[in-house]
């Protein structure tokens, strides 16, 4: 049962609570419980049975049952409203049915004032209030809310006369009017059907965790009982004879005004937080598409993009772009001796390492496991490379000292070149990684180069622990040792 479903809940208990107190009002004479306040109209028997049985079809129905629950339902709803057609029928044509004067009739008129019988007004609501409960389980919501709207016009119309001191607003015609507590009971009543209709039409919208539903929720209790709030105050001043009629309305309009920008500040400030919260939202999925979670680099999905930008640039340039596949040896000894957390702090000491290397132009990214890829741009000569790739080899061979234990990784990489080795984003990935693997088998803590001839031997080794190293590099220009 959700928020919603518990307000209407709360609402059909809290009717048919009155409702008894009502009846146990008129079984011991007590014009308290009947009117509330005495002197004002008391609430019909009849009017309090039907509140009684209108609550209980709310609460007994349930959204999809049927069988005995979904008949109930309609069953009752049925007596409702044929309770307030046949009385309006009776206010319409003359009739004088005296059904609504079965209960207690003998003590309906003790207390004075015209003869205590359902009002028109309350004979109407019940029609709706019938009509709202029997189409609870109709595939849309919309003469539920109609209804409900409707009944509830009427009996703040009610509540309004009572405040104002309007007569006219209270009750139709010379008839009696309707009593304050029943116009009270006929609001709960449609909140609680209402509230039968979460997650579909106007609750869906007023119970969205949005931003619009919370302007929604903020803006009905503002506009339902402002502007009947200041109203009465005004009213309340002219009566006392604070200020005339003209002052009052300026007053008035004012006071609307304050309220209506307040209401406005408001509404703006929950919308820019909501789309403060949508646009962080946004960032961490965008992040989470795009960046590896534990080390903050590209991830394989935006360095396809960053590859064929850097290869769209270096076409209209004319300058050369590599691709380096690096993977650290020796990552599998800490995973098993030092645990993964220790992995991971040696992962993101490495990507830092990595990206301490690059220029800004360069981009650094981490395919998985502990295996990176390297875009370098702006190549002009192999010896560009053999720079970038010699300051890898050397920052990734440093200690790596994790939870106060000193370990030790090299790294193997491997090289393919844009134009020379390919022009496609996978092909050069591809050499790359085929490169890497010749010069993890050559003895690891190497680079090596593609080359055409890569399927026999290692095109290129650079050993990091010697102080100067032999290269040559078929098919590339430039010297590629320091």
């Amino acid at each position: 049962m959700d928020r919603a479903q518990k307000v209407g809940v709360g609402s059909a208990v809290l009717a048919i609570a009155v409702a008894i107190v009502v009846l146990v009002g008129w079984g011991i004479g007590s014009e308290t419980l009947t009117s509330l306040v005495p002197g004002l109209t008391a609430m019909n028997p009849l009017t309090a049975v039907c509140f009684i049985l209108s609550a209980v079809a709310l609460l007994v129905w349930r959204r999809g049952a049927t069988g005995p629950r979904s008949l109930l339902t309609l069953f009752l709803a049925m007596v409702v409203a044929t309770f307030g057609l046949v009385r309006l029928g009776g206010y319409v044509f003359g009739w004088d049915l005296p059904f609504d004067r079965a209960l207690f009739g003998s003590r309906l008129d003790q207390w004075g004032g015209p003869a205590n019988r359902m009002a028109p007004n309350t004979a109407v609501n019940f029609m709706l209030v019938g009509l709202m409960i029997g189409s609870l389980g109709a595939r849309r919501s919309t003469i539920t809310v109609l209804a409900a709207a409707a009944a509830m016009l009427t009996s703040a119309t009610a509540l309004l006369g009572y405040a104002y001191s309007v007569t006219s607003l209270v009750q139709v015609a010379a008839f009696i009017p309707m009593a304050l507590h029943t116009a009270v009971l006929f609001v709960l009543i449609s909140i609680a059907a209402v509230c039968h209709t979460s997650g579909t039409g106007m609750m869906e919208a007023l119970t969205r965790r949005t931003a619009g539903g919370r302007v929604f929720r903020r803006m009905i209790p503002t506009l339902v009982f402002g502007p009947p709030v200041l109203g009465w105050l005004r009213l309340q001043g002219e009566l006392a004879g604070m200020f005339g009629a003209s002052f009052g309305v300026a007053l008035f309009v004012g006071a609307m005004t304050v309220m209506g920008l307040a209401l406005t500040f408001v509404t703006a400030r929950s919308v820019d937080a909501g789309e403060a919260e949508r646009r962080r939202a946004d960032e961490i999925i965008l992040k989470l598409a795009h960046f590896d979670t534990l080390t903050g680099l590209p991830n394989r999905y935006l360095l396809g993009d960053r590859i064929r930008q850097a290869l769209a640039r270096a076409d209209r340039a004319g300058d050369g772009v590599a691709m380096l596949f690096l993977d650290l040896d020796g990552f599998k000894r800490v995973n098993d001796t030092l645990g993964h957390e220790a992995g991971d702090l040696v992962l993101r000491e490495a990507a830092r390492r990595i990206q301490g290397a690059l220029r800004t132009v360069d981009t650094a990214a981490r395919l998985g496991g502990d295996e990176f890829t390297v875009v370098l741009e702006r190549i002009r000569a192999a010896a560009d490379v053999t720079k970038v790739a010699k300051r890898l080899l050397g920052e990734l061979s440093k200690p790596y000292l994790v939870n106060g234990i000193q370990t030790h990784l090299s790294s193997s990489i491997g090289v393919s070149m844009f134009p020379e080795h390919g022009r496609e984003p996978d092909e050069l990935l591809s050499l790359a990684d085929r490169a890497m693997y010749r010069a993890k088998h050559a003895g690891k803590n190497q680079v090596a180069f593609h080359t055409p001839a890569a399927r026999e031997q290692p095109v290129v080794v650079i050993a990091r622990a010697a102080p100067s190293c032999v290269i040559s590099v078929s098919g590339l220009r430039g010297e590629l040792c320091d």
